[in-house]
């Protein structure tokens, strides 16, 4: 027999939340899989597409070619992140990532730059769909006590889909003849989609999203769904803000203050973290190291990622979301401001390189890494929550385009010491929105 729990967002850890974490997380891990693939491809897709260094425009073409799938990501993200507020999470949730599958594919059969920016484009309007949508499913499905918690872990899955990359990256390096090994990978992404669509097929609808609309009877169903699985009944409807889903309402008075803080803290750290990341195997390759070397350095970068993680996911219940969001973007700007009086001195090779990226990930990964994703699912209601995170998604992904623009143009034209001002920049914005404008939502119910 059932025991009687009031809410959804009361009920325990259960095995179907779990799945419904796993099924959410895996547009976010396609985002940093298909972006890691990028940072590895380029250092082959190069003699392909006959880009040579010094020649004219071989920067803009290696950052364009960097920035499209965050074009993709712009307009796939405000877009269907209002039609899931407006006609449901679930409609768009089960196929969202078939755009992506499709274009990968495309992506790693292109035959001309042009071609393969228009399919990275495309490609990127799936995986935009799928930040906004799987985020409030999975916020909408999270026991209030620990929400914070299950939504570090989704954006940590971007992490491990990088992580992953790289390991298959190595033996495609070493065993793929160099004229294809990059198509390869490309390939490689298009697999995970396919079973993720057809797992999330069996998915509920999340209940907040119908008792919004309305349709009560459904939402009691949804949320037993995940009542049964924790071995209670959920016999109590979410509490949620009444009206419609309007792009408009992120700008009215009630909202705006939490709208420009989202999308600014969030475009902060995308301009450096993208930045870094996509061309980190290049600025390794730029201090004179072999492929595979460059490819395990980058590898090793993880493991601050990883520290920051835990320590994130152990303090985001206890002390919060601010001070955590705070300290990651102050001590980043901090250890990259050292570096850079460092490197006014001596020349910084991979060694130091590494040592600059990782102080700054470890940092990152305490705090702006999985909060600035946190923050609007929490702060926003249940009728514009998907466009609130749409929006500020795209905003973020401006940030990347900016940051995988001004990175390689930076790096292969300007001291190091330049990239590390010009990363301490956007740090210190993200810290000063942070400390301003930022609420704190531990603990808080949805509505």
């Amino acid at each position: 027999m059932l025991s009687v729990h009031k809410r959804i967002d009361e009920l325990p850890v259960s095995p179907f939340l779990l799945k419904i974490t796993l099924l959410s997380s895996m547009g976010i891990f396609m985002d940093g899989y298909v972006l890691s693939i990028y940072s590895i491809a380029i250092l082959y897709m190069r003699d392909y597409f006959h880009l040579v260094s010094g020649t004219p425009f071989y920067v803009y073409y290696i950052a364009f070619m960097g920035s499209s799938l965050f074009i993709g990501m712009f307009f796939g993200s405000i877009i269907l992140g209002n039609l899931s507020d407006k006609y449901g999470r679930k409609k768009i949730y089960e196929y969202d990532l078939i755009i992506t599958m499709v274009f990968l594919i495309m992506s790693g059969i292109s035959t001309n730059i042009l071609e393969f920016i228009i399919f990275e484009i495309l490609a990127g309007v799936g995986i935009g769909a799928d930040y906004p949508i799987s985020s409030s499913i999975q916020a909408e499905f999270s026991p209030k006590n620990k929400r914070g918690k299950f939504l570090v872990f989704n954006i940590f899955s971007w992490t491990i889909g990088g992580v992953v990359l790289l390991l298959v990256a190595i033996p495609v390096i070493l065993y793929i003849p160099a004229a294809i090994n990059w198509r390869i990978l490309y390939l490689t992404g298009a697999i995970i989609p396919f079973f993720v669509i057809l797992s999330r097929r069996n998915l509920p609808e999340s209940p907040f999203w119908l008792t919004g609309k309305g349709k009560d009877s459904e939402a009691l169903k949804s949320s037993n769904y995940l009542g049964k699985s924790a071995g209670m009944e959920v016999d109590e409807l979410p509490v949620v803000e009444s009206g419609n889903s309007k792009i408009r309402d992120l700008f009215s008075k009630k909202y705006l203050y939490y709208t420009i803080f989202v999308s600014v803290a969030w475009f902060s750290y995308d301009v450096s973290s993208y930045g870094v990341w996509e061309y980190t195997p290049s600025a390794f390759a730029y201090s004179n190291s072999n492929i595979v070397m460059v490819v395990l350095a980058t590898l090793l970068e993880e493991l601050p990622v990883f520290i920051g993680f835990l320590i994130c996911m152990y303090y985001v219940e206890k002390t919060g979301r601010k001070s955590l969001e705070l300290i990651g973007f102050g001590g980043a700007a901090v250890s990259l401001i050292i570096f850079a009086a460092v490197s006014n001195f001596i020349a910084l090779g991979i060694l130091l390189t590494f040592f600059a990226f990782a102080t700054m990930h470890l940092f990152h990964n305490m705090g702006p890494t999985n909060l600035t994703y946190d923050y609007p699912v929490e702060i926003f209601p249940t009728r514009i929550r998907g466009t609130a995170m749409g929006f500020a998604t795209s905003v973020s992904r401006v940030g990347a385009i900016v940051g995988t623009i001004a990175f390689p143009i930076i790096l292969f034209t300007l001291p190091f010491t330049f990239v590390l001002i010009f990363l301490v920049v956007f740090e210190v914005i993200g810290f000063s929105i942070t400390f301003l404008l930022a609420p704190e939502t531990k603990g808080k119910s949805l509505n």
